[in-house]
């Protein structure tokens, strides 16, 4: 009964000892860093987001609603907005414009492969009040929010000029009217 426990014990020794190799991990993916700049933003002005240290094709930055917008999705009603980013030589950036409260607001970073989201970093943004000594000095007065897309744009004038069609009616049938 000794020789037969010895035995086992023998053969699950070697099998463990002679079929183990060393540890090995996959290498741990660049961290995501971050810079804002220029440092601190102030009301409604922009400042560029730059990440560096991605290692898959799209950069997402992404704040809550309120704590101002980010380039391409300056009218979004969505919580939280989200941009898209191509990611270029491990580098990605994004603009942000501030919101119109002055505080201290937080971007989200990650990258994705379209399936697959990870290495989430978060940067602070400053955004200082107008005239606070804050920003470029030039004296100039400060921006008061982001870019309106040339479609919104004609969606005004169009309205605009619907509205004015329907007042040169209305005008023409009340001198017809009056005419009788």
């Amino acid at each position: 009964m000794f020789k037969k426990a010895f035995a086992v014990v023998a053969l699950a020794g070697a099998l463990v000892l002679g079929t183990a190799a060393a540890a090995s991990a996959d290498p741990y993916p660049p961290e995501v860093s971050c810079t804002v700049s220029p440092t601190p933003v102030t009301v409604g002005a922009t400042a560029t987001i730059a990440c560096t240290g991605f290692d898959l094709p799209t950069a997402l930055f992404g704040v809550q609603s309120g704590d101002g917008s980010l380039s391409s999705i300056v009218l979004a009603d969505a919580d939280p907005v989200v941009v898209e980013k191509p990611v270029t030589n491990g580098a990605a950036s994004a603009t942000y414009t501030a919101p119109s409260t002055p505080g201290t607001y937080t971007v989200l970073v990650a990258q994705t492969d379209g399936e697959v989201v990870e290495d989430v970093a978060e940067v602070s943004v400053t955004v200082a009040a107008a005239g606070s000594g804050a920003g470029s000095g030039s004296g100039a007065l400060p921006a008061t929010g982001g870019t309106v897309p040339g479609a919104f744009i004609w969606l005004g004038v169009g309205a605009i000029g619907l509205g004015g069609i329907a007042v040169a009616a209305a005008v023409a049938r009340r001198r017809a009217a009056g005419n009788r």
